[in-house]
């Protein structure tokens, strides 16, 4: 019965194993060693990256149970603890590239111990505003999980498909409810942890309710004029951005894998709305084109309480700063290299990676 069980769980890691759709696969890691090898900018992120990943190998991770953030404000205990806890999310992810990157197994062994920290103290409640920081530790996994031993993939698989149907559960519950979470920016991020979790662990069911919940949110959450429904429940850009890059994040993810068929950026929905869209409409603000004063018709409770609470950026009539768009242009670079130039002017440079996000960008491409 044993040797059975063995049998059925290495053929259960084979199926899950194959793809690397989230991170990033062979053939592009040595194109990311030849680049960071060759172009001064990107061996500067990648030199970063590493600084980040010598510092954690000398970490014990620190693993939320619940981490709580959505609704919380600033200065909360409940919060403080929670971003303590998050800072593992940038230590699993440059360990994870340290391995990779330089096949020293010591960054392998320090990314096995954070990610069987996570699976198996964390407990994900479907939240999606909590769980979208988990980015970069399922990246993190889906980088190694072909080099791990198998008892922490089975771990990191049994947690991850409770992260994706923990959300799947709370999508659910809102779309029967009638709460607007199924199509406002929760949505919009609940979309891209599902879509992290789906292709990671290679689970068929998963991505097809990402690629039928993804058509849907386009319709429901973007405007065909470009502009979101978050934007003008919260008359701010800055809720417009909680809902593109999300969506961006999953879009690169479908667009890496042929299932969806239509370019996912591009595609549009049957009112005419699309990402691409909703993207090209956010660019005259940071060109600066454009400005817009956040959050004076907010018709959001919580957002009067973090102005009252004295939290940067929200008070009302605040200007929005085009520098807040930057991670929205560098993601959208993926998929439109006009956005590099509009980059490179915000930040008065002509360097062709500006960001790590933009070396990820040409690698993945």
């Amino acid at each position: 019965m044993k040797r059975i069980l063995l049998l059925c769980i290495c053929f259960f890691l084979f199926n899950v194993v194959q793809a690397q759709v989230v991170s990033l696969n062979a053939t592009e890691l040595k194109k990311l060693q030849r680049l960071i090898k060759t172009d001064a900018d990107a061996k500067k992120h990648w030199e970063s990256l590493l600084t980040d990943a010598d510092e954690a190998i000398t970490s014990t991770p620190n693993p939320a149970d619940t981490l709580l953030t959505e609704g919380i404000l600033q200065g909360d205990p409940r919060k403080t603890k929670t971003w303590k806890s998050i800072e593992d999310m940038q230590k699993v992810y440059a360990l994870a590239f340290g391995f990779k990157i330089t096949g020293d197994k010591k960054y392998l062994t320090k990314t096995s111990e954070f990610l069987l920290a996570w699976a198996t103290r964390n407990q994900p409640q479907g939240n999606p505003i909590n769980d979208t920081n988990l980015d970069r530790i399922i990246f993190a996994y889906d980088l190694v999980k072909n080099d791990l031993s198998t008892d922490v993939n089975v771990a990191c698989m049994a947690w991850l498909m409770k992260v994706g149907s923990q959300q799947i559960k709370s999508f659910d519950k809102a779309a029967s409810g009638k709460s607007l979470t199924y199509m406002n920016n929760w949505n919009s991020h609940r979309l891209k942890e599902v879509a992290e979790v789906a292709w990671a662990i290679n689970d068929e069911k998963l991505k097809l309710w990402v690629i039928d919940i993804y058509k849907k949110q386009i319709a429901k959450n973007l405007n065909p004029d470009g502009s979101s429904w978050d934007f003008h429940e919260r008359d701010a850009l800055h809720y417009h951005i909680y809902d593109v890059d999300p969506l961006m994040v999953a879009a690169i993810i479908l667009k890496r894998d042929s299932k969806f068929g239509d370019n996912p950026y591009s595609y549009k929905s049957p009112e005419g709305s699309s990402l691409k869209g909703s993207v090209d409409w956010l660019v005259p603000f940071f060109t600066g084109e454009k400005t817009h004063a956040e959050w004076v018709n907010s018709k959001s409770s919580f957002d009067k309480k973090r102005a009252a609470n004295g939290e940067k950026g929200y008070i009302a009539g605040t200007l929005f700063k085009p520098t807040e768009a930057r991670t929205s242009i560098a993601l959208a670079d993926f998929f439109d290299n006009k956005m590099l130039s509009l980059f490179q002017t915000n930040i008065n440079s002509k360097s062709k990676y500006p960001t790590w996000q933009f070396v990820l960008n040409e690698v993945k491409r």
